[in-house]
């Protein structure tokens, strides 16, 4: 089963899942980050809903008053080390990429 939030030194990593769509759920993710006392960068891996898309990963900035939603941003450019382990991860979780958006020539492509 796919982690849908692990932190990595002063970022947490957020994974959408087919049931799980972060900025849709700003509140419940303000609550659990609030509650491992995180503060810094959140970086939403949006394979699950965006697919292989320039705008698989976007991020904004946590602090102790929840989320700066003027940090926002698409990220062209993600952590290599992040990035492989997302890949990893979606790719060793069979129920994941079923409920991702992924067309089967996308999952071909990424399976590679």
């Amino acid at each position: 089963m796919t982690e849908t939030i692990r932190i990595i030194g002063e970022i947490a990593v957020v994974t959408a899942t087919a049931d799980f769509h972060p900025l849709r759920e700003i509140k419940l993710l303000t609550s659990k980050l609030d509650s491992l006392s995180f503060e810094g960068l959140v970086l939403f891996d949006l394979l699950s809903v965006n697919g292989l898309a320039s705008n698989r990963y976007a991020s904004m900035r946590f602090g102790k008053n929840g989320f700066d939603r003027s940090s926002f941003a698409v990220e062209s450019h993600v952590n290599s080390a992040i990035q492989e382990e997302q890949d990893l991860m979606a790719r060793s979780d069979q129920v994941f990429l079923r409920g991702s958006v992924l067309s089967s020539s996308e999952l071909k492509r990424f399976m590679q």
